[in-house]
């Protein structure tokens, strides 16, 4: 099964996803956030095959609590994939 390219590259990105985004980003007052949402997906999809996929919402839910804390969201990620790596085998 062929990977689907980054979300920016899909073809309704730009008819549909990103004035969704957009639209989601205004109604919780977080216009001004710069989001990088393939870098996002890219660990959301680790947690998914390392832990379970119900995992990876929940996952996205704590970088974007850490980003709100200070961090980084390249580092916030970072460091969920290294917990996932790092887990071992149930």
């Amino acid at each position: 099964m062929a990977a689907k390219p980054p979300v920016t590259l899909q073809e309704n990105w730009k008819s549909t996803l990103l004035p969704w985004l957009d639209r989601v980003a205004e109604q919780l007052d977080v216009s001004g956030v710069d989001l990088d949402v393939d870098r996002v997906h890219l660990m959301t999809g680790v947690v998914a095959e390392g832990v379970q996929r119900s995992m990876a919402p929940i996952s996205a839910f704590l970088v974007g609590a850490a980003v709100a804390r200070g961090a980084s969201l390249e580092e916030a990620c970072a460091a969920v994939e290294v917990v996932t790596r790092e887990r071992a085998p149930a």
